[in-house]
């Protein structure tokens, strides 16, 4: 297994294992009740995921992994910051914020159209190039 592959593979299973964990610590009562009927439930769908994610979607599968975190940033971001949000005007923590809603944004927008982000990424390089 080459390098890129490797790397491709650990990425896909850090999105599906994060995503196992935010469905954990959500506590939001559909997702105990369907997805915590027995222990390591989630943990278990998680390998799962991401053995049939690297076998079904191998097509883009890089982009996709890492549009999968990106969307993931957010959840675990707002933890920190809302502590520390003021109740009134602007703080630096602001764009923090803002920065991790257009990363979401964006993970969500390649998530379902990898080829159009690898084809942007690919125009931007090459006007770097030049």
């Amino acid at each position: 297994m080459n390098c890129k592959k490797l790397l491709t593979v650990f990425l896909v299973a850090l999105a599906w294992f994060w995503a196992a964990y935010e469905c954990h610590t959500i506590g939001i009562d559909v997702f105990d009740m369907l997805l915590k009927r027995f222990p390591g439930q989630l943990w278990i769908m998680a390998g799962v995921l991401t053995y049939l994610t690297v076998i079904w979607m191998p097509k883009n599968l890089l982009t996709r992994a890492i549009m999968g975190i990106f969307m993931l940033i957010p959840a675990e971001l707002f933890k920190f910051t809302r502590p520390i949000l003021p109740e009134a005007g602007f703080a630096p923590v602001h764009v923090i914020v803002v920065v991790a809603y257009i990363l979401a944004i964006i993970g969500m927008y390649g998530m379902f159209y990898p080829w159009k982000i690898e084809a942007a990424l690919s125009k931007l390089a090459a006007a770097f190039r030049k």
